[in-house]
């Protein structure tokens, strides 16, 4: 100022730590009771504490199960759960559970919350690693469910994985794609499935299939809208015009759907003898919007199979109803009767839901 200049003095000093650091990103959630107009549960987890998730009013919506799917494999810390602001249909009380893969699921604990506005808290003792959450609400202020934000810490400096990504590079991406077009119907017991691969066969049924791409295909694009629809439902099934064939004719072998619903993915091995049948192609034609990747793979132990893959990428229509999807051609190279059976058939909805056929 205009008396002078004082003298410099140093100065020491630190930001406070992010209270969220270790809160998990990228959270989607899902719930068994409808939520009233656009406050759905993803509402939750947006890290914005302005907004919020609630079913429907004037509707008692208590059991309901609240489903979250961190998107990644994470060792889980704590929940902390934001009730509204003046504490009105708040959650009260029920259990937690915890999953790695949305079928089996594991008891973590009960909760009983106050009626109030403050900060709950929800710690998990055995720091269990999940991909999954679950609360099983019993009880909630006026039968509804809602909340301004709910975060889940992982456990302090430990490491995220998300599934689908082959090439961890932490980030899921058409590079993941790639890779996994590459490696459709690698088994275990092929020279090159353990190892990393291995870590892409998520559902662990020893197949790279269309469960284990359609984590990354879902991501892609935008990533895919799930609403409240319809079940997963259907089967697959193959047919040809006759059973016996003569040297260099070809086999056309119709795979036909029945009874299908929120089909989003689907794959299955088809083993053969190559002294019987040579692979040429696969025609599509009811398969939509869907990718062909399918792969005519030879293992390491000698056998032959290909593996017919039809995957969305993005949010793309889903199959449904009674149609013939696709022709597998294949050409006899002797005097052959075919009698080939399909093995690990599996449907996938947007959900990453996996039905067996």
């Amino acid at each position: 100022n205009k008396t002078g200049v004082s003298d410099w003095v140093s100065i020491n000093a630190s930001t406070v730590a992010n209270p969220l650091q270790f809160a998990i990103t990228r959270i989607a959630a899902t719930s068994t009771a409808e939520s009233q107009g656009s406050a759905r549960p993803n509402r939750l987890f947006d890290f914005d504490e302005n907004n919020f998730w609630r079913t429907k009013v004037d509707v008692n919506s208590v059991p309901f199960d609240l489903v979250i799917d961190l998107k990644s494999v994470n060792q889980i810390d704590r929940l902390q759960y934001l009730p509204r602001t003046a504490g009105e249909n708040a959650l009260l009380s029920g259990k937690v559970f915890y999953s790695t893969d949305k079928l089996t699921w594991s008891e973590e604990g009960k909760f009983e919350w106050a009626k109030n506005a403050d900060t709950k808290t929800f710690k998990f003792t055995t720091h269990p690693t999940a991909r999954y959450i679950k609360l099983t609400v019993t009880e909630a202020v006026g039968g509804i469910g809602s909340g301004r934000e709910m975060y889940i810490f992982k456990v302090p400096g430990t490491e995220s994985f998300f599934p689908g990504d082959i090439n961890n590079d932490k980030v899921i991406d058409d590079n993941d794609l790639t890779s996994y077009t590459n490696y459709t119907g690698l088994r275990t017991g092929d020279g090159d499935f353990d190892g990393y691969i291995s870590n892409g066969d998520i559902n662990k049924n020893g197949v790279i299939d269309a469960l284990d791409i359609s984590y990354v295909t879902t991501q892609l694009e935008g990533g895919v809208y799930i609403g409240r629809g319809e079940k997963l439902t259907g089967s697959l099934s193959l047919s040809t015009p006759k059973t016996n064939y003569e040297a260099d004719e070809m086999v056309e072998v119709t795979v036909k759907g029945t009874n299908l619903a929120s089909i989003n993915a689907l794959s299955f091995g088809l083993p053969y003898n190559p002294q019987d049948f040579e692979f040429v192609g696969v025609q599509p034609l009811a398969i939509k919007e869907m990718q062909n990747l399918t792969y005519d793979r030879l293992h390491t132990n000698g056998k032959k199979a290909l593996y017919p893959t039809f995957v969305n990428v993005g949010d793309q229509e889903t199959l449904k109803g009674d149609a013939e999807l696709f022709v597998i051609k294949l050409k006899a190279k002797r005097k052959v009767t075919f009698n080939l059976k399909p093995v690990d058939g599996l449907l996938v909805d947007k959900s990453l839901n996996g039905l067996g056929f």
